[in-house]
């Protein structure tokens, strides 16, 4: 790769700042001026020379996924490892980007178009109606559903009341803002999810993590047989 001109000393130096800054508004202003440019064109630049293509997914989304996933590992890069900051993150990047690409290419080739019915064999049309049955919830599934639903938000509400640490309270009310709205959510996985809570939530990555590890422990208490998600 050329050199790169847009991830140099300046960066890595003000990812050492991003790290060691308390306030999150100065966290926000180093993130967005410094960082967050480098690791755009970070992940551009390799999507260009390594000819990263996914099958059914804007090239885009994917680059802002793993734009992302840079910024959740910042504080994991240890400068007093003598490992240069763009030599990591190139290579996390790199690793994310390849994992992720295999990954979305192996399941489109797993999966047929429904809206494209007309060039299915009988064999996938057969296989089709055969998930719509499986999958077809009764009502009896959708009265089940929506009473595990509510006794995971009654308690959550039972959890908010308890917390002290206003940290705390700002994330148990960003779950169940997200719960509550689950159905509206672009995409639903653990890395969106997290994204979802830092932003509702406006905690950064760090105090996040310490705040669902303590309702995660309350949660445990409560005996539930439904696994918190987090």
């Amino acid at each position: 790769m050329s050199k790169n001109y847009y991830f140099n000393n300046e960066t890595q130096q003000k990812i050492k700042e991003y790290q060691e800054a308390e306030s999150k508004a100065v966290k926000d202003q180093i993130y967005v001026e410094y960082i967050m440019p480098a690791f755009d064109e970070l992940v551009t630049k390799l999507i260009s020379v390594y000819k990263y293509n996914a099958s059914n997914e804007d090239m885009n989304h994917l680059k802002n996924d793993c734009i992302t996933f840079l910024f959740e590992t910042i504080r994991k890069w240890d400068a007093s490892k003598g490992k240069k900051a763009f030599s990591y993150f190139n290579v996390v990047a790199k690793n994310w980007l390849t994992i992720q690409t295999r990954r979305i290419n192996k399941n489109s080739r797993r999966s047929v178009c429904i809206d494209e019915s007309d060039s299915m064999t009988m064999q996938e049309r057969e296989c089709l109606t055969a998930i719509d049955n499986d999958y077809e919830n009764s009502p009896e599934d959708i009265l089940k559903n929506s009473q595990i639903n509510s006794t995971i938000l009654f308690e959550l509400d039972k959890i908010a009341k308890i917390l002290i640490k206003e940290n705390d309270k700002k994330c148990i009310h960003a779950i169940i803002h997200i719960f509550k709205n689950v159905e509206t959510l672009d995409y639903f996985n653990k890395r969106a999810v997290f994204v979802y809570l830092r932003e509702i939530s406006g905690l950064d990555s760090s105090e996040l993590s310490s705040s669902l590890s303590r309702i995660r422990k309350v949660w445990k208490k409560s005996n539930l047989s439904v696994s918190f998600f987090f």
